[in-house]
């Protein structure tokens, strides 16, 4: 038979119909009940008998056009086992029920890289919900396909992915910012693999890596590294570039203090010009500029890093300290940064120079103050010679630790925001 639940309009109306078909034609069977039917059900369903009202049938109580779609939010939809398959759905017109379709979700939706060069290039890659398998995608109107697509953009753009099924729309955004052009303004001669200078109000020392595109199109990382007190940019270049395939980044090595220490107060401008300068000859990352340096030139490379950290990706230093020597106090220079650049600090366990208490002591403020720096520890003195004795045994030196620890640095990916 068929089951009604108390309290159901439809199930109400259709008795109702039936009293009064029975009463006026006589009826004592169910033939003839299809006209009880409202405007919904159309047609014969599988298995109907063409207007009999058998225990296959559906009695609805959702109102007219509720037929449990995307509607009915379906505040109850049990099925009462009659050995066949009879549905009651009940619930107020405009509910949606249990069957309705979710709208998809866009898991994530990224560019990379986000930020370019004219010319280059940005992946589009997006994920979607497992439940939200064929959905239509969209990019910005026109219909994609897959998980990814590549673009070029010219200028800095703003794109729009759309997924799309029957439960509605739903979009993400993703932005690729495009830079002013980085190809060098006033290209030079050079050598490669080979030490030169050029000259910003100091000579500077520069060394481009075979790997460096002589035709001035392809950006390339660039390593400023400051020699330390008694050093020498012309012989700290050789120090920091070991060339051939080994070498990914440009190296240059600002002067104005050779054979001397840096000045704090007056030196970072001087670094800055030659930094503009450089640009203006080759092509480099605008956001891979790494500053290093040893000792004095750790000092200044702190100093410069924390009051103009938007030009750097990282910062690469050894035998120093965040703020001891560098002219600015530790509130200064952490509240100068405009981002928490990158920083490895590479430290001799046995430097009477820079103790090692208060190297932990202040880095551990820079960590503290939320910048992700990596302390590495070693043994050593301020300056060793490769074999030099330091904790009872030889040590490769101070230069051997810079290829060691530094070196990997410059491929690490890092980038300036």
């Amino acid at each position: 038979m068929t089951t009604m639940r108390h309290g159901s309009r439809r199930a109400l109306a259709w008795i109702s119909c039936f009293a009064s078909l029975a009463g006026l034609a006589g009826v004592t069977g169910l033939t003839g009940l299809a006209a009880c039917g409202d405007s919904s059900d159309a047609g014969a369903g599988p298995g109907d008998d063409g207007g009999q009202l058998d225990s296959s049938d559906s009695i609805d109580s959702g109102g007219s056009g509720d037929t449990g779609g995307s509607s009915d939010t379906g505040s109850s939809s049990d099925a009462r086992d009659t050995g066949k398959s009879d549905s009651i759905v009940t619930g107020d017109v405009g509910e949606v029920g249990d069957g309705a379709t979710a709208p998809p979700v866009i898991s994530s939706f990224i560019a990379t890289p986000s930020s370019l060069a004219p010319g280059e290039s940005s992946t589009l890659s997006w994920t979607l919900s497992a439940a939200s398998a064929g959905a239509t995608l969209t990019l910005d109107g026109s219909p994609v396909t897959g998980t990814s697509t590549v673009v070029k953009p010219t200028a800095t753009t703003k794109y729009t992915l759309s997924a799309t099924n029957a439960g509605g729309t739903v979009s993400a955004n993703a932005t690729v910012t495009v830079t002013a052009s980085t190809v060098p303004t006033k290209p030079i001669t050079f050598t490669k693999d080979k030490p030169f200078t050029l000259e910003s109000g100091t000579t500077n020392y520069v060394y481009v890596p075979a790997a460096y595109d002589s035709t001035h199109k392809t950006p390339i990382t660039l390593w400023v590294w400051l020699h330390g007190c008694g050093g020498y940019s012309s012989g700290d270049v050789w120090t920091v570039s070991p060339g051939g395939s080994k070498q990914t980044w440009i190296t240059l090595a600002p002067g104005g203090a050779e054979g001397g220490c840096w000045d704090m107060s007056k030196d970072p401008a001087r670094v800055l010009t030659a930094l503009a300068d450089l640009k203006t000859h080759f092509n480099i990352k605008p956001k891979g500029v790494i500053l290093g340096g040893y000792s004095s030139g750790g000092d200044l490379t702190y100093k410069i890093a924390f009051y103009n950290a938007g030009l750097f990706a990282g910062a690469l230093v050894e035998n120093t300290s965040p703020f001891r020597d560098t002219g600015s106090s530790q509130a200064a220079s952490l509240a100068a940064a405009s981002w928490k650049f990158n920083v490895v600090h590479l430290a001799h366990l046995q430097d009477t120079t820079y103790g090692i208490a208060g190297v932990r002591k202040e880095t551990d403020a820079v960590i503290a103050a939320g910048f992700p720096l990596k302390r590495i520890e070693v043994d050593g003195g301020h300056w060793d010679d490769a074999g030099a004795i330091e904790n009872g045994h030889a040590v490769p030196g101070t230069a051997a630790d810079i290829a060691t620890y530094l070196f990997p640095l410059m491929s690490a990916g890092w980038s300036a925001p």
